[in-house]
């Protein structure tokens, strides 16, 4: 991989964690004031942003190459992320990248690959906007097949498992909610659960969002 082979060959320190699917890292800012980069290699995450309440703010859906970078100065405020699938992660502390060389190839791959993953902030940004739940569970579905969606005989496959616990989180509203509007969705043929394990599209230009 391009990230790992140029810190590699630059002598420049960085750690690599597996996460499996539904695990998660707590980013925050008691232990470690320093600003860290967090590069994803493989895999797909989502980021939540954690009140003091323990009420949760979707931020963004992210996979390969997408960059985050840890500065929160909220000491009470923290991030989480959740896998989504097994996927692999590299951190690097920012300062150590400042006092070395960096080739400016290498500054504008982080450049733009932070500039992808502002995009995704604002998917959410749009999502969240929506008042209607139903409407905010298909957008975010929708927007997540356009984005990972494999099209198989006139189908649209996510190739990965999307909970409804998942889709509350992503959407801002609960469990019980989506599992409500989930089935009547499905009851439509709006869209539909593989072995309640992958969701498709059959025809997505057929659809009734009533």
């Amino acid at each position: 991989m391009k990230w790992i082979k140029f810190l590699t060959n630059n002598k420049i320190p960085y750690y690599i964690y597996k996460l499996k699917k539904e695990d998660f890292i707590i980013l925050n800012n008691i232990k470690n004031k320093n600003k860290n980069i967090i590069i994803i290699l493989s895999g797909t995450i989502f980021i939540t942003k954690v009140f003091p309440n323990k009420e949760s703010l979707p931020i963004a859906i992210l996979n390969k190459n997408n960059i985050l970078i840890k500065n929160n100065k909220e000491l009470r405020i923290y991030y989480k992320i959740i896998a989504l699938e097994k996927t692999y992660i590299l951190t690097l502390d920012l300062f150590i990248l400042k006092q070395n060389k960096v080739h400016t190839l290498f500054r504008m791959n982080i450049l733009n690959a932070y500039k992808k993953t502002i995009e995704q902030y604002e998917v959410i940004n749009n999502i969240m906007s929506q008042k209607n739940i139903k409407n905010r569970i298909l957008q975010l579905i929708f927007n997540i097949c356009l984005r990972f969606g494999q099209i198989k005989n006139q189908q649209i496959f996510i190739p990965f498992q999307l909970s409804n616990k998942n889709i509350a989180i992503l959407t801002g509203t609960s469990t019980n909610t989506v599992s409500k509007i989930m089935k009547k969705i499905y009851n439509k043929n709006i869209i539909k659960n593989l072995n309640k394990k992958v969701i498709f599209l059959d025809n997505i230009f057929n659809l009734d969002l009533k």
